[in-house]
């Protein structure tokens, strides 16, 4: 536990961790990068920036646990996809920040969310796994990195997202789907609290078709 951090997980005891996810998650802050490492059970990989590696110390470890990609290439892009492709044949999920990058000010609506993540849970027919951070802007707000504050930092595991029987084809539709099933979750979250969150989401996929 991160120093003056309360880490709590609603409902992870509800996901079967025997699978292999696509992990997508909300950004906000800094802190994300760690908060995924206090929330989620299982081994992951992320994708991260080359640079990091550079650092003393630091960067061997973050070769361990992190897929690197040089943004500035696109054979480089290509080819950080295909490591992801096989650490998901191998059992291993991948966690994404769907959104790319995070605001300079605390926002409730999501970023529009990238296609990297739902065209790769398409091509190994993964399902998604949503997990929503409620605090870390508020921990570690965007453009104060070291006015740390402590308190809660609260993880909600949402239903996974089924991939079965979709194509390639249905990325757009697929992403836009979980956008807004996340977005509302949150919203959820934030007015009847996280405990409710569940039901909610069970109902929302129920409701809400990828295709109607």
């Amino acid at each position: 536990m991160m120093v003056g951090f309360i880490q709590v997980n609603y409902h992870r005891r509800k996901i079967d961790f025997k699978k292999s996810y696509i992990i997508t998650l909300n950004h906000q802050s800094f802190l994300d990068a760690a908060h995924i490492y206090t929330s989620i059970p299982h081994v992951f990989k992320t994708l991260g920036k080359i640079e990091l590696l550079k650092t003393p110390i630091y960067g061997l470890i973050y070769k361990s646990v992190v897929i690197t990609v040089d943004r500035s290439s696109l054979r480089a892009r290509a080819n950080s996809f295909r490591k992801m492709q096989k650490e998901l044949e191998k059992g291993i999920s991948i966690a994404l920040f769907p959104e790319g990058t995070f605001p300079d000010e605390v926002r409730e609506e999501f970023l529009p969310f990238q296609n990297g993540a739902f065209t790769l849970a398409l091509m190994q027919e993964t399902d998604i796994l949503p997990i929503l951070f409620l605090d870390t802007a508020r921990r570690m707000p965007p453009k104060h990195i070291i006015q740390c504050t402590p308190g809660l930092n609260r993880s909600v595991f949402l239903p996974p997202v089924s991939t079965k029987g979709m194509t390639k084809e249905d990325t757009d539709a697929l992403k836009q789907y979980v956008q807004s099933y996340m977005q509302d979750c949150l919203y959820h979250a934030r007015n009847e609290g996280p405990k409710a969150v569940w039901d909610f989401a069970v109902n929302w996929q129920r409701e809400h078709k990828i295709f109607q």
